[in-house]
């Protein structure tokens, strides 16, 4: 039976906002339902402050709430070999910081999430593939030293998409890697969510559970290819907002049901990112997977 949790990212406003701080973000994401949390670095920075890790377990520990996931941002690619290996150093030290959550997965991106549209071609993703698997077997390596799971996301507008992403989960050589799958984000590269998680379920590891608003006309405040907006659009030029989860026009009952069929045991994140105030966004999201996974 999956855990049901949360992605911190869901009340990150209210941390960057100061209204809270990262501890008792923990506190209220476990008093709100989560019985499992992903840690991310907005507004928590466990390389500044290297109490931070120990202090947010411990929060999650007086409810025997695990922390097990941390998900960071990374770009490879697009360097010199110098700088290439600067930041997978950098992702090293967040692993080593990371530890002291007690998490047994950790997510890294490998390309940057803005980068321009024409970088984004198929034709540089096969260019690039050799260093996105290179880099990653090297981060697996390092992550099991810590008993750490390294994961690929379908985030951003690159590295995303099923075909993509496959390749670069056949093409990494390590049983310490895997696919942390958004049920979401396929939907960024114009995959259908839908269709896109049943094909993908067999290398997930863990979830990441959201919604979106889907329009095909411009519905105001939209940016190109950025989330700085309240939309942002896809690689086919779909408009996306994110929503709470139940509310939009992803099939979530579809997807729900697909997850459960397929006996997926793993942890189930929350990871909402609507514009209404993100702590009912997020509870209300919450209680829609649990309502949701009990019904279909």
């Amino acid at each position: 039976m999956p855990k049901f949790g949360v992605s911190i990212y869901s009340i990150s406003r209210n941390i960057l906002n100061g209204k809270i701080t990262p501890e008792e973000g923990v506190e209220w994401l476990c008093e709100h339902g989560a019985e499992v949390i992903e840690i991310v670095p907005f507004g928590i920075d466990l390389l500044a402050d290297p109490t931070l890790a120990t202090r947010m377990k411990a929060a999650a520990d007086k409810f025997n709430v695990p922390i097990d996931n941390y998900s960071i941002n990374a770009d490879f690619l697009m360097k010199t070999p110098a700088e290439m290996q600067q930041e997978i150093d950098r992702v090293k030290s967040h692993i080593k910081a990371a530890k002291d959550l007690g998490i047994s997965t950790l997510r890294s991106d490998c390309a940057g999430y803005r980068r321009p549209i024409e970088q984004n071609t198929i034709e540089t993703f096969l260019e690039e593939l050799p260093d996105i698997t290179k880099a990653y077997e090297d981060l697996a390596e390092y992550a099991a030293s810590f008993n750490i799971k390294l994961l690929l996301e379908n985030h951003g507008f690159h590295a995303n998409g099923c075909d993509r992403v496959r390749l670069i989960l056949k093409g990494v050589k390590s049983a310490n890697f895997g696919h942390q799958l958004d049920v979401g984000n396929y939907i960024c590269m114009d995959d259908k969510p839908e269709i896109a998680v049943k094909k993908m379920l067999p290398f997930a590891v863990t979830v990441h559970m959201k919604d979106f608003y889907v329009r095909r006309t411009d519905p105001g405040d939209a940016t190109q290819f950025d989330c700085s907006g309240a939309w942002f659009r896809s690689v086919g030029g779909q408009y996306l907002r994110g929503s709470i989860l139940g509310q939009g026009d992803l099939d979530t009952v579809d997807i729900i049901h697909s997850v459960k069929a397929s006996g997926f045991d793993g942890n189930i994140y929350i990871e909402y990112e609507g514009m209404e105030d993100c702590f009912y966004g997020t509870k209300v999201s919450l209680d829609n997977l649990k309502r949701i996974w009990s019904e279909v």
